[in-house]
């Protein structure tokens, strides 16, 4: 079974003119959190949220956007992926990730990151410092799932038997983070830690799940489909004349997120990013499903992460219909070795 999961960066009013409309962001926002619980009938396993700041998009604190949530849904799954720990401190992240489990009665996902390096550097937070904060926050965090009273001794951080309050619901939340290396998947694979990948194509990626299996074995840590994520950028339309148009559609939306993200973060040349063929996955459903399927019995995941670049709500709204309906019922019935 692959489990279906929606990636969520919440954008912003895309019209620059009304993007400082307080009326219009409101009702973007009501729009937004409609659109979310109307997911958890269409049978998605959850929603991951990611945090940024600064930028085009209104997620500086995906904790209070799952706080929402959490009281208008029952079944759905709500997780960040991630928390950026060199935005934070290791024991408010574990507090806040505790709230979050008794509020959502035990649906919390966990992630955390450590942030992308231009949107840190725009308050002074160096790559080194933030693997530093990343590093101790998730030694807090993981310690606080075995015991409420933690005590850290780092470069960043240092205290000495502080409680947790409230603790975690039995069993804790899975705790995951994000991947791009053999090195990153291995450390993420020993912790016992989920991972997602991604932008890459599968042949490249191939050896990076490998190192996290290989990892999780020799660490005697959980194994299999289920310990590994792929997101990927989707774009679904229903005839299959309009394919190609869809596949230009999809990289359009790409190009869009890029180049508002790189002037909001004052990256002045954002042309070195590119898409891999393997990244977007456009088309009929049937043929959305396929190419799903297909990545991820290559590389042996059982969690597909899908995320529409598309700013416009009603046509995002179609999508994830669309995929609901047609593409996650294949998903759950496919099998991973």
């Amino acid at each position: 079974m692959i489990k279906p999961w929606l990636f969520e960066f919440f954008r912003a009013v895309n019209d620059p003119a009304d993007r400082d409309n307080p009326a219009t962001v409101h009702e973007h926002f009501n729009r937004y959190l409609d659109l979310w619980v109307d997911d958890e009938a269409l049978g998605f396993e959850g929603i991951f949220f990611s945090e940024h700041h600064f930028g085009p998009g209104y997620s500086p604190s995906p904790n209070l956007v799952i706080a929402n949530l959490a009281a208008r849904t029952t079944t759905l799954r709500l997780g960040v992926l991630g928390s950026v720990s060199g935005y934070a401190t290791p024991w408010r992240v574990a507090e806040e990730f505790a709230m979050l489990d008794h509020l959502t009665e035990g649906r919390l996902e966990m992630g955390v990151v450590s942030g992308i390096p231009p949107e840190l550097a725009m308050v002074g937070i160096s790559r080194e410092r933030a693997a530093e904060m990343h590093a101790e926050t998730l030694d807090v965090l993981l310690a606080t799932l075995a015991k409420p009273v933690v005590s850290h001794l780092g470069k960043q951080f240092s205290f000495e038997d502080i409680r947790i309050t409230p603790g975690f619901l039995r069993p804790a939340p899975s705790v995951w983070t994000a991947a791009t290396s053999e090195a990153s998947a291995r450390r993420a694979g020993s912790r016992g830690l989920k991972m997602c990948g991604g932008f890459s194509d599968v042949e490249k990626l191939v050896p990076v799940y490998e190192a996290f299996q290989e990892a999780a074995r020799s660490a005697g840590m959980p194994t299999g489909p289920d310990q590994v994520g792929i997101r990927r950028s989707v774009m679904i339309v229903e005839d299959e004349a309009d394919r190609e148009r869809a596949g230009e559609l999809g990289r359009e939306g790409f190009e869009t997120h890029t180049r508002v993200s790189s002037e909001a973060m004052k990256v002045p040349d954002a042309a070195h990013m590119t898409l891999d063929p393997d990244e977007l996955i456009y088309g009929t459903p049937a043929q959305v499903a396929d190419e799903i399927i297909r990545q991820c019995q290559a590389l042996g995941v059982g969690n597909f992460v899908a995320n529409f670049n598309i700013f416009d709500l009603d046509e995002l709204r179609k999508n994830h219909e669309l995929f609901g309906r047609e593409v996650l019922p294949r998903l759950r019935a496919a099998e991973i070795g």
